[in-house]
């Protein structure tokens, strides 16, 4: 297609995640896969874009302690993914109902998206089962058409994922991620040192203890939590 400028950037949700993201090597694989593809190789492009969306599921659900079926393909994952995340937050953690109404619309389109990217990749996707050597490759522009899909979804999903994360720390993040959280540990504790090597205590709890670092984290986050709802209280009840 020669109207295609690979310049553009075809997955910029994408992107933005792995630049966030720089040690999440599968999915990087994978999105420059697809974006090498275009536009000679829209079957390639087709199939990278279930696999995409499957994994940010996959990792969604693991992130959040939630175990998964092999035999889960991307509709499954996407409903189980959807289940773990509020789409429709408000500033106090609690739920948006007109917006979760919105809300459920969207996720309505989302599935038919899957959906429609499953259906061809099956049918044309360079994985196809069965497909004859002589078939005509698909059109490149519905391979766009379908990786913009595709990066749209996983940009929904996995912003949402994360910015509900700050308030319910997940089963599995990265250290780094709550600097608030880790300034609160090194103001109390260290800097120190072992062997003349120095140690950050939030990091070296991290490390040594994720399990200890994540239930400090909880209980710190809920007693920002009970800060906020009595300021508001008190708010309402000057007000």
């Amino acid at each position: 297609m020669a109207d295609w400028d690979a310049n553009v950037g075809l997955l910029p949700a994408c992107r933005e995640l792995l630049d966030s993201h720089p040690e999440s090597l599968r999915i990087r694989e994978q999105v420059e896969a697809l974006e090498d593809a275009m536009p000679d190789k829209p079957g390639v492009v087709v199939s990278f874009c279930r696999t995409i969306i499957e994994t940010t599921c996959k990792t969604i659900l693991t992130d959040r302690g939630v175990p998964i079926d092999a035999g889960w393909e991307a509709p499954k994952l996407i409903s189980e993914a959807l289940k773990y995340i509020n789409l429709a937050p408000r500033d106090d953690g609690a739920v948006d109902t007109r917006l979760r109404t919105g809300t459920e619309s969207l996720v309505r389109g989302i599935n038919q998206i899957i959906q429609g990217i499953v259906t061809i990749r099956n049918d044309h996707g360079s994985a196809a089962h069965g497909a004859d050597a002589y078939s005509p490759l698909l059109d490149a522009r519905y391979a766009e058409i379908l990786a913009r899909a595709t990066d749209s979804v996983v940009g929904l999903l996995f912003k949402t994922h994360l910015r509900s994360a700050r308030r319910d720390p997940l089963a599995r993040f990265r250290y780094g991620e709550h600097p608030d959280f880790d300034e609160f540990i090194d103001s109390d504790f260290g800097p120190f040192k072992v062997l003349d090597i120095p140690l950050v205590a939030s990091e070296a709890l991290f490390r040594t203890d994720f399990n200890g670092y994540r239930d400090a984290l909880v209980r710190f986050r809920q007693e920002d939590a009970d800060e906020e709802t009595g300021e508001r209280d008190n708010g309402e009840a000057t007000g």
